[in-house]
């Protein structure tokens, strides 16, 4: 059995990375349309696994949920507990959480939520395994995951070019696709559905987009940082650049970066 608890510690300090609610606030589109899928129910006990900032867990309170959000990252939870206050949710439960070791109890959740969040987890089958122990019979698992041919898998693969990812670990790319989130989830949640999304970032330019995602995105911050010299910086921005440029569009030269994603929604056995 692999060891993951080096590199879990390793996701953590990448996600501190940076301000994730920079990028976190853009993904508006897609948390709407998750909990409209999920149609979450006033009073309902619902679990935000991989928070970050806790845009999901709050959009959930707002619909009348009671609401717990988990993450690996203490210094996301610190950001959600802030929002969450300003917006006046001072009640959501957050808690500093593993995906793949939660510590609640069996069928304590009528919902899980998580929206892109869970899918850095590294051990799979593991997460889940969880995802079928927490949500109690009858309940729903409601997440987004970014589809494996969209625009932000094809960022990672210009990432993973230049910084080579940690061997033998999955794509977390697997949870956005519909045959492989069923071997995942198993026979826990006989019925499964998906819809496919979109959640465009729009930029001016090509640089623009550049210059927020690799001062405020996580992962990128991290590749920029690993890489030994300027020119190798250089080489990882044009490629980008170069990449982000296929997605202008006609009408005024701007960027629509296209990242479409898969919402699963399963029901637990």
């Amino acid at each position: 059995m692999t060891d993951y608890t080096e590199l879990k510690k390793k996701h953590r300090a990448i996600w501190a990375m940076g301000e994730y609610d920079r990028i976190a606030d853009s993904l508006t589109v897609s948390t709407d349309q998750t909990l409209r899928v999920a149609r979450l129910r006033p009073g309902e006990r619902v679990l935000d696994l991989a928070t970050g900032t806790g845009i999901t867990a709050i959009a959930a309170r707002e619909r009348g949920a009671k609401v717990t959000g988990a993450d690996l990252t203490p210094e996301l939870l610190d950001v959600a507990r802030d929002k969450a206050r300003e917006a006046g949710f001072d009640d959501i439960d957050f808690r500093e959480a593993d995906a793949e070791n939660l510590p609640f109890a069996d069928g304590a959740f009528d919902v899980v939520l998580s929206t892109c969040g869970h899918m850095f987890a590294p051990d799979q089958e593991k997460v889940g395994a969880e995802l079928a122990r927490v949500t109690r019979r009858g309940g729903r698992v409601v997440f987004l995951a970014w589809a494996p041919d969209g625009g932000l898998a094809g960022w990672f693969r210009i990432t993973n070019k230049h910084v080579a990812p940690p061997p033998g670990v999955a794509s977390p790319f697997n949870w956005g696709d519909q045959n492989k989130v069923k071997a995942l989830l198993g026979s826990a949640f006989p019925e499964i559905s998906f819809t496919r999304g979109d959640c465009p970032q729009f930029g001016d330019s090509p640089e623009d987009i550049w210059n927020l995602f690799s001062t405020r995105y996580g992962p990128t911050v991290r590749a920029m940082a690993a890489l030994p010299s300027d020119e190798a910086r250089t080489a990882f921005r044009d490629e980008m650049l170069d990449f982000l440029s296929g997605y202008r569009t006609a009408a005024d030269g701007k960027v629509r970066w296209g990242r479409e994603y898969l919402i699963t929604c399963a029901v637990r056995g």
